[in-house]
């Protein structure tokens, strides 16, 4: 594709924040930067800190409000911190589109996510000052579940026609290769282990003489030591 993906409505995507106390309670802040997020549902607005000072997002750069697609896979990972709230934020404006995910030039929490053990009175007030939902799921599966319910997000396929008609061709082809490369490190890994099973082994049955040793370039043996001389008329041995 030649030109930028129009996304006239919002996108949403799975992400999670950090959060630290102010005046007012709990407030939210990225994962990465301190940089607090607006309440009341204002939106964020992402700027560059980059050299360029260019509008965020742009392509080749970081900057953006970072957010991944509803997958299994980004589900799992958002779920998985102890010391970040998972949710569900809403972008709008210049999006840069990705693979995985995507980059917005504002964003604001749409939902925050409970599960079963997470702190309910917490989200409860993140939610209430930022003017979001609260969802309550119980693993990864449920969450995704709940975003295809609900419409929010891109699939798949919406995204590989997103990006250009080579891009799913490109996809599998980079998962084969991944899928390879693992297979190869498998390999090496037990070819590295089975060899030091064997020189465990040759090291723990000892030497094949009983008068040698293991030296650094293996094992050595050693000369015998001679057999003794006849005694001498004084009755002393002869060496």
């Amino acid at each position: 594709m030649t030109e930028t993906p129009l996304i006239p409505s919002s996108l949403y995507g799975l992400r999670t924040w950090r959060w630290s106390a102010d005046e007012a309670g709990e407030r939210l802040r990225a994962a990465c930067l301190p940089t607090p997020w607006p309440a009341d549902g204002a939106w964020m607005h992402a700027t560059c800190a980059g050299p360029g000072g260019h509008p965020a997002p742009a392509a080749g750069c970081a900057c953006g409000v970072h957010a991944w697609h509803p997958r299994p896979s980004s589900a799992r990972r958002v779920l998985a911190s102890r010391f970040e709230v998972p949710g569900i934020v809403e972008a709008a404006g210049a999006i840069e589109l990705q693979d995985d995910g995507f980059r917005a030039a504002r964003a604001r929490p749409y939902a925050f996510v409970l599960t079963p053990g997470g702190n309910a009175a917490r989200v409860a007030r993140l939610a209430q000052r930022y003017g979001a939902r609260v969802v309550e799921v119980a693993d990864a599966r449920e969450l995704v579940a709940w975003c295809r319910e609900h419409r929010l997000g891109l699939d798949e396929a919406t995204v590989d026609g997103l990006l250009g008609p080579g891009h799913a061709r490109e996809r599998r082809a980079s998962r084969r290769r991944a899928l390879r490369a693992n297979a190869l490190r498998v390999a090496a890994v037990g070819a590295i282990g089975a060899t030091l099973l064997f020189l465990g082994h040759e090291f723990a049955s000892g030497p094949p003489s009983p008068n040698g040793v293991y030296g650094r370039t293996g094992w050595v043996t050693l000369p015998k030591c001679p057999e003794p001389a006849p005694a001498t008329p004084a009755g002393q041995p002869g060496c």
